[in-house]
């Protein structure tokens, strides 16, 4: 199983970073060269952008200004010292309300008067100045010229560096979350490669401890808004090595059983037990018909072509079960048969 394919699901809520240049570096977007990233670290950088585009927001967003009464400035910033919520998800959420043809600057007074009629003071004045001191954050990106030659990492360690000289103490609170999410994915490839040889318990138990320690306070937040799937691929990714080594089928189902229990419940578990069963008991009956078919055209090679599609469509209908399936199974050969 490959682990950064799996590790990039599991932070499937990482902000975007490649929609960061969008919004900033509008007309030259693309400042960045793509060439001077590794093909992971690419499908990494399209997912976590401190800005985004305005697109795949959780459906918390705009929490703070969701209840009855605007949330408290030391409330909110609770929120955001545990992730939460997400300071720069947040105004999108809000930049999505703008009209179309609101330029950036008009969007972000807009939402400034949207604080000013929420918040009473003196919440009106800390809440303003934090997103104040992140639209002038943004403006100094915009001026900034980016080095266009580094890996993905050393680009970013650029970037945390110019979030701090803008916005001093504030950056911890408005990018935090996200770069203990990075710090996460780059000391997650260290982990794999240094614990191959642990017994996959351990390796488990540890990777886990790793995840905790790196998240720290955004830990519960962030792991509470990852998808039970994905836990369960990445616990399979660090138990391959144990699980390959099973060679009796019987005891390959109990393991898996027990994981599985894990993560969807003993209900979910037996379901995709005999989901598997009803998969493996079909590929057997398409490895005899494939069987039979070989056999059949060797002894009948004088019958012509429409006799051969007659009997060997009764054959699939006879071995597969049902008409349905047989179609379904020729239609897959051909598609199999038209892609080499």
């Amino acid at each position: 199983m490959d682990f950064k394919k799996i590790l990039l699901v599991v932070i499937l809520f990482l902000i975007l970073f490649a929609g960061l240049l969008f919004y900033l570096k509008q007309s030259d977007s693309d400042s960045v060269s793509k060439n001077s990233l590794s093909p992971e670290e690419q499908m990494v950088s399209d997912r976590i952008s401190p800005l985004g585009n305005g697109e795949g927001f959780w459906d918390e967003a705009i929490s703070p200004f969701r209840e009855d009464r605007a949330k408290p400035y030391l409330e909110l910033l609770d929120d955001l010292k545990s992730g939460k919520i997400n300071f720069v998800w947040e105004v999108w959420a809000l930049r999505r309300k703008c009209k179309s043809d609101f330029t950036p600057d008009q969007c972000n007074a807009t939402i400034l008067a949207y604080i000013d009629a929420e918040y009473d003071s003196p919440d009106k004045e800390k809440v303003r100045d934090l997103f104040v001191s992140y639209f002038r954050y943004e403006e100094e990106y915009r001026k900034w010229e980016q080095p266009t030659d580094l890996p993905f990492l050393e680009l970013y360690e650029k970037i945390k560096s110019k979030r701090r000289e803008v916005l001093s103490d504030k950056a911890e609170l408005i990018f935090g979350m996200e770069e203990s999410q990075v710090s996460f994915l780059e000391g997650s490839n260290h982990f794999i490669k240094q614990s191959a040889n642990l017994p996959a318990d351990l390796r488990v138990k540890q990777y886990e401890e790793f995840k905790k320690k790196t998240y720290g306070n955004y830990y519960d937040s962030l792991v509470s808004r990852e998808d039970k799937f994905d836990h369960y691929q990445m616990e399979m990714s660090l138990r391959d090595k144990e699980f390959s080594s099973i060679s009796d089928p019987k005891e390959k189902e109990k393991y898996l059983f027990k994981i599985e229990s894990k993560y969807f419940g003993k209900e979910k578990a037996e379901n995709l037990a005999n989901e598997r069963k009803k998969e493996a008991k079909f590929s057997e009956s398409i490895s005899s018909y494939e069987s039979k078919e070989r056999e059949f055209l060797k002894e009948n090679a004088n019958l012509s072509q429409a006799e051969k599609d007659k009997k060997l469509k009764e054959l699939r209908i006879q071995m597969l079960g049902s008409e349905e399936e047989a179609d379904a199974y020729l239609r897959r050969k051909n598609i199999e048969e038209a892609g080499k």
